[in-house]
């Protein structure tokens, strides 16, 4: 599977933070919250992750690794 550096950074910090996680800690570079969450979504129909919550204003984007996230997160 082919993941872009974003993707690989979030499932890397989520991996080491326990599998869940909001995804805009992990991020390389800064982005808006509307695109990050369309990461998120983009993720999760790889089904690498599942979305959780999310909340605009406290700029929150929680996400679960499933487990074929946390095996690409460990490589």
């Amino acid at each position: 599977m082919t993941l872009d550096q974003n993707e690989l950074s979030i499932l890397k910090g989520i991996t080491a933070s326990g599998g869940t996680g909001n995804i805009l800690e992990f991020l390389i570079e800064a982005i808006d919250f509307d695109t990050a969450f369309e990461l998120a979504i983009t993720l999760q129909n790889k089904d690498l992750v599942k979305l959780l919550y999310s909340n605009f204003n406290k700029k929150l984007i929680v996400v679960e690794l499933t487990l074929l996230g946390f095996a690409e997160g460990k490589k």
